[in-house]
């Protein structure tokens, strides 16, 4: 069976690459014929740094960023490019208005996972196979996610009818679960993201990339509200005479912390791998941060400021409630819970997760073959 993968593959994001790359192998591993749709939306826009520097109000923090992108980012992106060149089965280029073009190349197309169904994409409504009239393969969703249950007017009847066309209709959590039943009546699958369906053992190296203990920190957003220092200088109480290592995401927001001991400003999809891997402990605000936390038992503290981040965390404390002294909104509540004199139940939490797997594994075998 030809398989088409339509996600988010295409950014500068460690989890969205390694999403899409595990989806991928987990099927091909099934003896699936994979190919991941090389299509990026177009309203996904990268401006030249230099219109970023003068479209803001400046400061000497802001300058200090864009210095940064302007010296790193060119090699990050240089990184996943080569990542992408060598571990993802792409298809040809696929534009907007090419789309149509590939009902006769797939026996199935997945949409998923990622924040693909976010509502950025209802009015191209790409991601939701609106385009694919005379599609008559299977129509699959695995784990896609919105950030918000919010759809304007003007998009509702159009994702309405795309929605009713899929043959089965799964998500990443309860917030995007809440989105597809109000639109079409329909009660979907929650199920794991990718990255936890896939072990990586391929793509980890043999030897760490920095010698010794350490704790990685890898934060996307905002500062968590009480600060970071804070936080950081509790891990150096607990975790004393161990070095802090930053991995940041150049392209999209080149963080400076003065507390990191090193930082890795253009790390590959597979130094970033390594990096978890062989970490100490885990400090992130990223969902897949927390997922490859787990995946790799790594104690871990996550913080969410951000709306569009919350989601995702609350879902994953929900569901994995070993985990609701480790995921925090604040500082204040990492005192009140005193999560750093705690530690996660890996035992139960390897529990837990193996039900929720074995129902994911369910649902995509299932859905193939229908």
């Amino acid at each position: 069976m030809r398989v088409g993968i339509l996600t988010f593959h295409f950014g500068y994001n460690y989890g969205a690459v390694m999403q899409a790359y595990a989806l991928q192998q987990y099927l091909s591993n099934y003896g699936y014929s994979v190919k991941i749709i090389n299509y990026t939306p177009p309203n996904i826009k990268y401006r030249p740094y230099i219109t970023q520097l003068i479209s803001r109000k400046i400061s000497v923090t802001k300058v200090r960023k864009i210095i940064k992108k302007i010296k790193y980012a060119p090699r990050q992106k240089d990184a996943f490019e080569l990542f992408k060149g060598k571990c993802f089965n792409l298809s040809e280029v696929i534009s907007y208005v090419e789309l149509s073009k590939i009902t006769t190349e797939y026996d199935a197309i997945i949409v998923g996972s990622d924040q693909i169904w976010n509502p950025s994409q209802h009015k191209l409504a790409s991601y939701f196979l609106a385009h694919l009239n005379n599609y008559k393969g299977k129509r699959i969703s695995y784990a896609p996610c919105c950030a918000f249950n919010k759809v304007e007017d003007i998009n509702k009847l159009k994702l309405q009818n795309a929605l009713n066309n899929f043959d089965a209709i799964s998500v990443r959590n309860k917030e995007t679960e809440r989105f597809v039943f109000e639109l079409i009546g329909k009660t979907p699958s929650i199920v794991v993201d990718p990255t936890l369906l896939w072990d990586f053992k391929e793509l980890i190296e043999k030897e760490p990339i920095i010698s010794g203990k350490y704790i990685l920190t890898y934060i996307l957003g905002s500062e968590i509200t009480g600060g970071h220092k804070k936080v950081i200088d509790e891990l150096r109480k607990k975790y004393a005479g161990i070095k802090i290592i930053s991995v940041i995401l150049t392209e999209n927001n080149p963080q400076l912390f003065n507390w990191s001991d090193e930082v890795f400003w253009y790390a590959s999809p597979i130094e970033w791998l390594n990096l978890f891997y062989y970490s100490t402990f885990v400090y992130t605000d990223s969902f897949h941060g927390v997922l490859f936390a787990i995946k790799f038992q790594k104690p871990f503290l996550a913080y969410y400021t951000e709306m569009a981040r919350a989601s995702r965390f609350i879902d994953l404390v929900n569901r994995f409630d070993v985990l609701q002294d480790f995921i925090v909104d604040s500082y204040d509540e990492i005192t009140t819970k005193n999560s750093f004199q705690k530690e996660i139940d890996f035992n139960v939490l390897k529990e837990k997760l193996r039900k929720e797997v074995e129902k994911s594994n369910n649902f995509l075998h299932e859905s193939l073959s229908i």
